[in-house]
């Protein structure tokens, strides 16, 4: 147990980032009020570090633990559920801290939610392989006039294209007109156009620090360049991680960065911001509703917000069950239901959340993949008439420590997975 504490102390030490009364400050004080056994001061500084970390849940497993230290038995249930939604990885059995609560009938409940959040589940077949393991894919669409897809190069800079008879070819070439790394792509077969957004990251190849993110946009049938959208270089640069394309053709792209939805305008041939919050803390899908009322946000720290395009107005999306919303990467809009890769919890898993009549509250869910044994990690996904198509495996851990891509042997062949969707 004192091990799996230090562990996650030491991730953000007071010495690292100095002594003021913040997040590392309250980590090191818990961090030695353990250690002495000091338990209500534990308890006061965890207490202090979750009011300034209320999503971590490292946090929320200590604070569940100082508050069994503590006598605190209903806090310490709820905060304990908080964490293994994320990550049922932590310890809870065998441990003499929970002495207090392992014998309630809350606990023996817990124990079995996390060994039910461990199960495997497997409702997806796989739909293609591209063999190009050095790809590293991130984005995927489908075209349904020609039924191809199109897959986003993280490492190659480039988009690929894959026709019904199982044919891969670039679409691009690499790095066209300082294209980057490739995130989130759309396609609009109404107006024979393919969206893609990109942005630098170390991982590709020829990094260069210097260059900056962009939208760009081709012609699908002769695959040209049509144009690139930036925003001006006296402007901060961001990461640009998801795209999504309204019925009239407007494009909209979330930067993770600097927590802003930006709007492609094509008139004045730029990207002008649409949206940003402070309460984001790391933007990541976006999917709208079905009649575009609605654009849902996964924050990949905080869940799902639905924000009113007419009015701007952005409210979390609510859930009492026993889920977390935490680490979606891509979102997908399907029949009142919101498709959620998640990728930063523990197991991964793709989970399909049922909205309420009023689209903020999540009323009831369906676990469509978790652990399944083709995942590395999941990201992005398309929904073609009723099937989701995903990418199971970016491989995201295919490089060393100096960001240098690993040899073949040492990499997967990249798997598509489908899954019937229920109306």
């Amino acid at each position: 147990m004192k091990k799996i504490i230090l562990l996650l102390f030491c991730l953000l030490s007071a010495e690292a980032y100095g002594q003021d009364k913040g997040l590392p400050f309250y980590y090191a004080q818990a961090k030695e009020a353990y250690r002495k056994k000091s338990y209500p001061k534990f308890y006061e500084m965890i207490k202090e570090a979750h009011t300034l970390s209320p999503y971590h849940q490292g946090i929320l497993y200590q604070l569940g633990l100082a508050a069994s230290l503590t006598g605190r038995k209903e806090e310490a249930i709820e905060n304990l559920k908080q964490a293994i939604l994320i990550d049922n990885r932590f310890k809870l059995e065998g441990l003499a801290d929970f002495n207090l609560i392992k014998g309630t009938p809350e606990f023996l409940k817990l124990l079995d939610l996390q060994k039910e959040l461990g199960r495997r589940i497997i409702h997806s077949d796989t739909a293609f392989v591209i063999t190009d393991r050095s790809l590293h894919a991130e984005g995927i669409e489908f075209d349904p006039v020609d039924n191809t897809f199109y897959l986003g190069s993280i490492h190659k800079r480039k988009i690929i294209a894959r026709t019904p008879d199982g044919r891969v070819t670039d679409f691009c070439q690499e790095g066209i007109e300082g294209m980057t790394s490739i995130f989130g792509i759309k396609a609009d077969a109404k107006r024979n156009v393919l969206w893609a957004c990109s942005s630098p990251v170390p991982e590709m190849e020829n990094y260069d620090s210097a260059a900056r993110s962009a939208v760009f946009k081709f012609d699908l049938t002769t695959r040209k360049l049509i144009e690139k959208f930036q925003r001006s270089r006296y402007e901060r640069d961001g990461d640009f991680g998801d795209l999504i394309l309204s019925d009239d053709g407007e494009v909209f792209v979330s930067d993770g960065k600097n927590n802003m939805i930006f709007k492609v305008n094509e008139k004045r041939h730029q990207l002008e911001p649409f949206f940003g919050s402070p309460d984001f803390l790391n933007m990541q899908g976006l999917a709208f509703s079905k009649n575009e009322k609605y654009m849902f946000v996964s924050d990949y720290v905080k869940g799902i917000f639905r924000l009113t395009l007419r009015t701007r107005e952005f409210v979390p999306i609510s859930c009492s069950l026993d889920a977390s919303l935490k680490g979606i990467d891509g979102l997908l809009y399907y029949e009142n239901s919101l498709i959620a890769i998640q990728n930063g919890v523990n197991p991964s898993r793709i989970v399909r959340y049922f909205l309420n009549s009023s689209q903020n509250q999540i009323i009831r869910y369906e676990v469509i993949d978790r652990k399944h044994p083709a995942f590395g990690e999941p990201t992005m996904g398309v929904v073609a008439g009723d099937v989701l198509y995903y990418i199971a495996n970016s491989q995201w851990g295919g490089y060393t420590e100096n960001h240098q891509i690993k040899p073949n042997d040492q990499l997967q062949d990249i798997v598509i997975l489908k899954s019937k969707l229920d109306h």
